[in-house]
């Protein structure tokens, strides 16, 4: 489960994802999918414009994780972790008149913890912030031309399965 805030409308949007990482000692890899829905849509229904809007990342990441002498045995393991993806965002009216996709750059940062019930089942709790690296500028559209580049943070809690501790 995730949830993503919109700096724009101040509000937390429900969405999902997937993550993968291997780690070797204090050093963590993996990729990340994630979605927002509604990421775009107005709090207010007073004029409620957008028919659909999501964004969608797909990164990759690195970064340390916090094993006292590499035990196995550990059951709180907090890390922190950066990396590069892509960001799609989409909106779309009502009235099918204006349709935007656009798919940046990203980078993101931030952290979490697992926290380990047995050696191989946990929950992982997340935090990160996400970053497109396009300058809305650059693109034709009018009607994304006053828009500031998307940026915003994602809370994430999920299952964790340990495979490989030997």
């Amino acid at each position: 489960f995730a949830w993503s805030r919109n700096a724009d409308t101040s509000r937390w949007v429900p969405g999902g994802g997937a993550t993968a990482d291997v780690t070797i000692g204090w050093f963590t890899a993996g990729a990340e999918v994630g979605y927002g829905a509604g990421f775009f849509d107005p709090e207010n229904d007073v004029l409620d414009l957008i028919a659909s809007s999501y964004v969608l990342t797909v990164t990759g990441h690195a970064g340390v994780i916090v094993n006292p002498a590499n035990d196995d045995d550990a059951r709180v393991l907090p890390y922190a972790t950066g990396g590069f993806g892509v960001m799609r965002q989409q909106a779309r009216d009502r009235a099918g008149l204006a349709s935007v996709t656009r798919n940046d750059p990203s980078l993101h940062f931030g952290g979490g913890v697992y926290l380990m019930a047995t050696e191989y089942l946990g929950v992982r709790a997340d935090l990160r912030n996400f970053r497109s690296l396009r300058d809305p500028f650059e693109s034709p559209d009018p009607i994304v031309a006053d828009l500031e580049r998307v940026s915003f943070w994602r809370f994430a809690v999920g299952a964790v399965i340990r495979f490989g501790t030997d």
